[in-house]
């Protein structure tokens, strides 16, 4: 049989359209895909590496020169597609979709950016980097989605093919369910039998309509298994008592107590029928979804979505009468859709920035009215950001640094024992627990995680007289086959440990206070860490990429960042034997970043700067 001279690479397969790709595989050799969508993913993925066609390698990738354009966007790609794409936008007849919403088209823009920007560093910088490695094969990119042709930035010998069949037949259940709802409506209309309407919520104990404070949750009330969440609670002011906040749950989590005011918001998907058939005419003529220009069409889907949400929003704050406030878990993912809500009814919307490295972001974004803020410096970066969209703003600090100042109970474990001259903590990135995904991932594959760990042990066996914490948010990948060697050769190591403490909340911070030293991949634990002047290391690059976070910032140019290993290693024995002069150039970059408020007082500015507002 014939090959033709190009590499297939599908943005998603499922069973359905898996079939297509074991057609295409007759004819072409190369046959890949990014993601796969399947209860069963590994025995999926293992059906279809028989027949040659797998996941996108790029954790075999030789070299990727950096990962900034899979996660920050310094370029601004995504902004300079999105500007072309919205000149002919009228946004101004969107006003009556939107009610009491001001500067709708920045607002409504900075929501499409979310949108396009995820695009880009989740499929778009896939095909760089696999364009970077084989400059002279051509891809043909193809998709099953609309969404797909909202990817801002594709290679140049690239060829992007959207046939959206099996996307349509998936909308098919959902047209045939509203159809089905128009018609019991109209049904309802001609009969003289009672009309009955099943509820889509249980009747609450809470009376909803005294609360003027709303707390918005995002994923719970635990970030994971390492901390709590209580930024905006404390016993000793009934302004911030959990009980007088009502929760707003958009993550699908339950209330983890039922004395705790938690409502559930309501899904686009359970709007009446008028209300989804009136926004969809509406913008079907305001958007002009007729156009044959097919690129917009993923935007305008999105303003579609966007006002179904809106509306949906807007009806539950229907039954909050007297709320006045509304204080955001976590800036940047918040859903645009209930800010806007909020603003509709003049409700200000509070919210405190969750990531310093945030604020250099060109593919994140937020809008709030009040904005408190790490430092001055990152109010300046963000006030000369498109990204970021706020009326006001106050710089606090990062509020988890208060857990250095904080006394933890006494802890004796695996963590503290051993005399050693430096005890030094080692922070880590996770790795995915399936090889499809780990192939597919320049960041958190196993091959990066291997090197990572190869790189430790080599410091630890000629630092014999420190102590090496290994230290990760989520540690259960250890115990993967792939892994099995590498747990061997760790236990090997005397002066190494692997913290596997995740029942005390905030354990990292206890261990970062504890440490002479703290190296290792860039977290905002490892921000926070720089922020009180603890002499800290960035391992800034892995087996195949050259430079993962300093093309979003370099921390000025500071040695923090180590681009190679031998930097890494040559600067761990400067710490080491405590050189005064890059001790001092990391108090110094401490101090232009945060400002010295990392000073165990922030959570404390934070509730008093809320209650000036």
């Amino acid at each position: 049989m014939f090959h033709f001279s190009f590499d297939i690479i599908f943005s998603e397969l499922t069973y359905v359209s898996s079939i297509f790709a074991l057609l295409i595989r007759i004819f072409f050799q190369k046959v890949y895909y990014v993601k796969l969508t399947s209860e069963k993913i590994e025995s999926f993925a293992n059906f279809l590496k028989k027949f040659g066609i797998i996941p996108l390698p790029i954790a075999d990738l030789k070299t990727i020169s950096t990962f900034a354009d899979a996660d920050s966007d310094p370029k601004g790609y995504a902004w300079a597609w999105l500007d072309k794409k919205l000149k002919h936008f009228e946004f101004e007849k969107l006003g009556n979709l939107f009610p009491n919403v001001k500067n709708l088209d920045e607002k409504v823009s900075i929501y499409l950016l979310d949108f396009v920007a995820l695009k880009l560093t989740s499929l778009g910088s896939k095909l760089i980097f696999w364009h970077e490695n084989y400059p002279d094969r051509k891809i043909i990119f193809i998709s099953f989605s609309f969404d797909d042709l909202a990817i801002p930035k594709l290679p140049d010998n690239c060829l992007r093919l959207v046939i959206p069949i099996p996307g349509i037949l998936s909308v098919f259940p959902f047209v045939l369910k509203v159809i089905f709802r128009i018609f019991s409506k109209l049904r309802s209309l001609v009969s003289f039998k009672p009309k009955l309407q099943g509820k889509f919520r249980p009747e609450s104990h809470f009376d909803w309509g005294i609360y003027e404070h709303v707390y918005v949750t995002h994923s719970g009330l635990k970030y994971g298994s390492l901390y709590e969440k209580s930024l905006y609670y404390t016993e000793t002011d009934p302004f911030f008592e959990p009980k007088n906040l009502v929760h707003f749950d958009y993550s699908g989590y339950n209330s983890p107590s039922e004395d705790l005011p938690w409502f559930k918001l309501t899904p686009a998907k359970k709007l009446g029928v008028k209300d989804v058939v009136f926004i969809s005419l509406k913008l079907v003529f305001v958007l002009n979804f007729l156009s044959i220009k097919l690129s917009s069409l993923p935007l305008k889907i999105r303003i579609l979505i966007l006002a179904l949400k809106f509306r949906a929003h807007r009806i539950d704050l229907g039954q909050f009468k007297q709320l006045k406030r509304a204080y955001i878990d976590y800036d940047i993912l918040c859903p645009k859709s209930l800010i806007l809500a909020f603003e509709s009814y003049n409700i200000l919307t509070i919210g405190v920035q969750e990531r310093y490295i945030s604020a250099y972001y060109k593919s994140t974004t937020v809008i709030l009215d009040q904005y408190l803020i790490s430092s001055n410096e990152s109010r300046l970066v963000m006030e000369r950001s498109r990204n970021y969209l706020f009326a006001k703003s106050f710089p606090v600090g990062q509020y988890r640094t208060d857990e250095f100042f904080r006394k933890f109970p006494n802890i004796s474990n695996e963590d503290s024992v051993g005399i050693y001259k430096k005890r030094i903590l080692v922070l880590g990135f996770h790795s995915d627990m399936t090889w499809i995904e780990s192939q597919v991932n320049p960041l958190l594959n196993w091959q990066a995680q291997e090197h990572f760990l190869d790189e430790i042990m080599t410091l630890a066996s000629e630092f014999k007289d420190s102590l090496f914490t290994l230290r990760y948010k989520l540690i259960d990948w250890l115990e993967l086959p792939f892994f099995s060697q590498i747990k061997n050769r760790l236990k090997e190591f005397q002066n190494i440990k692997i913290s596997k403490e995740y029942g005390i909340s905030f354990y990292s911070y206890y261990l970062v206070k504890n440490s002479d030293i703290v190296i290792g991949k860039h977290t905002s634990l490892l921000d926070e860490a720089i922020s009180i002047g603890k002499p800290t290391l960035v391992h800034d690059y892995s087996h195949n990429i050259k430079s993962v976070i300093c093309d979003t910032f370099d921390y000025f140019g500071s040695r923090v960042i180590c681009k190679n290993f031998d930097s890494f290693k040559e600067r761990f024995r400067l710490l080491v034997e405590d050189d005064i002069d890059l001790k001092r150039e990391i108090k110094e970059i401490s101090t232009k970043l945060y400002g010295g408020l990392s000073d165990g007082n922030v959570k404390e500015r934070i509730h008093s700067t809320i209650k000036s507002i």
